[in-house]
């Protein structure tokens, strides 16, 4: 299965220095709305809540995102792009588990 870094990879709109990775980022904003967040401060706090648990799939080099990380990201992506790579990795998962396509 295709990895968050091999989709969603040349989607990040930060600088190179950016302190956190954009797939952590990611992956911890996609857990966070999978169990009900709905917020950039509900993500931040699912990711303090489950740092521990996270840390056993993630780096975390820096810890946990702040909130105010997690909002820049999002009003920097560019939501077409966005949307496109996900319906892609979507397509992916349903293929991949059986599913429909």
């Amino acid at each position: 299965m295709e990895t968050i870094q091999a989709v969603f990879g040349h989607l990040d709109p930060r600088d190179q220095n950016a302190r956190h990775d954009f797939c952590e980022i990611l992956f911890i904003a996609f857990a966070a709305m999978l169990c009900g967040a709905k917020s950039c401060s509900d993500i931040w706090r699912f990711g303090q809540e489950k740092e521990a648990m996270l840390r056993n799939v993630l780096t975390l080099a820096h810890g946990i995102p702040s909130h105010d990380t997690f909002s820049t990201l999002f009003r920097k992506l560019v939501p077409t792009a966005f949307a496109e790579a996900f319906a892609g990795f979507m397509r992916h998962v349903a293929s991949a588990s059986g599913g429909a396509g």
